[in-house]
């Protein structure tokens, strides 16, 4: 019977640790790129979600299509949220430029219960892959979908930064912004594109959760925060510690509900929270690279 839960856990704990992962992976960039925690990054998944279903309700998305639409949503959409804060306050104070992503979180997501109302809207699932059984443990087709959406974006994400000029800027003024500008680097336009990745990341994170758990106007925020929580246990030093950080978020999460209940996951996942800000070595004190 124990093997039972844990399997379910595993199954379920993965599905949403993807789509943790994802959003951790956004966190990862901005901060690395502009030392800003960005809280309105839940509301690029929300948007993201949102206007793919609008696509799909008027248009016949297929694999391709869909991906592909998520993609430039999420671009140009992380530019204008880079354009309505950091952008306007370069030199401003870490605090106010904090608060600025705040701000746009809740116009954001005030914007989407103007345009598509209150009620959950059930996103259908563009990519579609078989479930898997290793042995006990069974993966849905939800989760094994979420895990190669994720898994093919930590890919080509490390790929882009690793290989391409443009990806060798960004990890350069991750390193040092001062030494990357004397080398020719512009930072503003680094931070500007991290921005906009992590809005493609955050679409494609609710391509992969709006079929398991609908979209819903106030899902954004509480995304967000979780997303902050697995890229502090991934401690912002790689793609591939921070995208684990979010797998093992999911499946902590599966646990307590497994063990406890949904309401007290909550909880306990934000006193995780606390403890890992209190006691883990702060960003600024690790080698940051992306």
């Amino acid at each position: 019977m124990l093997v039972l839960y844990l399997a379910q856990a595993v199954n379920s704990g993965l599905a949403l640790g993807a789509v943790y992962g994802l959003m951790a992976l956004g966190f990862c960039l901005i901060y690395n790129s502009s030392r800003l925690i960005n809280f309105a990054q839940g509301e690029l998944l929300l948007l993201g979600g949102l206007v793919l279903f609008s696509l799909s309700q008027t248009l016949q998305l297929g694999p391709v299509s869909a991906l592909l639409a998520t993609g430039v949503f999420g671009f140009l959409l992380g530019h204008l949220l880079y354009s309505t804060t950091l952008g306007v306050m370069l030199l401003a104070q870490p605090l106010r430029q904090l608060m600025l992503t705040v701000a746009a979180s809740l116009i954001w997501q005030g914007a989407a219960v103007l345009i598509w109302g209150k009620n959950p809207l059930k996103l259908e699932q563009f990519v579609t892959m078989p479930a898997l059984r290793m042995g006990p443990v069974f993966l849905g087709p939800n989760t094994v979908t979420s895990l190669v959406l994720a898994v093919a974006s930590v890919a080509v994400l490390s790929a882009f930064l690793g290989l391409t000029r443009t990806g060798r800027a960004i990890r350069a003024v991750s390193m040092n912004a001062l030494a990357a500008r004397l080398q020719g680097v512009n930072p503003v336009r680094a931070q500007a594109l991290s921005f906009a990745l992590s809005g493609i990341l955050s679409a494609l994170a609710a391509m992969a959760i709006g079929p398991q758990t609908m979209l819903r106007y106030d899902m954004g925020f509480g995304l967000g925060l979780k997303g902050f929580v697995a890229a502090t246990l991934g401690g912002y030093t790689s793609l591939g510690k921070v995208f684990c950080g979010g797998l093992l978020l999911g499946v902590i999460e599966a646990c307590l509900t497994l063990a406890f209940s949904a309401d007290l996951k909550e909880t306990l996942t934000y006193s995780l929270l606390v403890a890992l800000l209190v006691l883990a070595p702060t960003p600024q004190s690790r080698q940051q690279k992306v």
